[in-house]
């Protein structure tokens, strides 16, 4: 979808038309509920570690830091 189109479609009031005051209020289809079912199923089976984004933030500063202190003792 290109980024005009997906503006154009979180944009307008289309659940509206189908009769809903608030998008949030549409039905989610059972089988949109049973691929959160198994992707959460696999999530958990994998044991998967997650990295606050504060963490990978603060890492991404230190090796930028390095970096520059790398250059300047070059220059």
């Amino acid at each position: 979808m290109s980024s005009d189109i997906s503006e154009e479609y979180l944009t307008e009031e289309w659940w509206r038309e189908e009769g809903y005051e608030n998008f949030e209020d549409m039905p989610v289809p059972d089988w949109h509920l049973e691929i959160l079912k198994e992707r959460m199923a696999r999530y958990e089976a994998e044991g998967t570690t997650w990295t606050p984004w504060e963490e990978v933030h603060e890492k991404l500063l230190e090796q930028l830091r390095k970096l520059n202190n790398v250059k300047a003792l070059k220059d």
